[in-house]
């Protein structure tokens, strides 16, 4: 139940590329972003190629980013319940990657 809903609202994330202020954020941008859910032994990958969503889908793949958490801190970020930067700061969310492309995904995301 869990990594279809994951699946899900990553795909909803389509829709916030119509926002003209995300739009010129992306424009000519070009990266893929992994989800690592270790408690549901799932990951996931988001394509970003010029302001638009190419892919979005179960698996693991090479990527720039990387964000590591488990499946409730995403869907409490999702909710606006728990805060990202909170969540980061107690080691329940990991990234790797360049900061400035995780400030950037962090605008997408919330």
């Amino acid at each position: 139940m869990a990594k279809e809903e994951i699946l899900k609202r990553l795909k909803e994330l389509t829709a916030r590329f119509e926002d003209p202020k995300i739009k010129r954020r992306f424009k000519e941008y070009h990266k893929t972003l992994q989800f690592i859910f270790p408690d549901i032994n799932v990951s996931m990958y988001l394509k970003i190629g010029d302001a638009e969503i190419l892919e979005v889908a179960e698996g693991a793949v090479d990527a720039e980013l990387s964000v590591t958490m488990d499946s409730s801190v995403f869907f409490g970020i999702w909710d606006k319940t728990e805060s990202p930067m909170a969540a980061y700061q107690a080691g329940k969310l990991k990234t790797k990657g360049e900061v400035p492309d995780l400030l950037k995904l962090q605008k997408l995301l919330v």
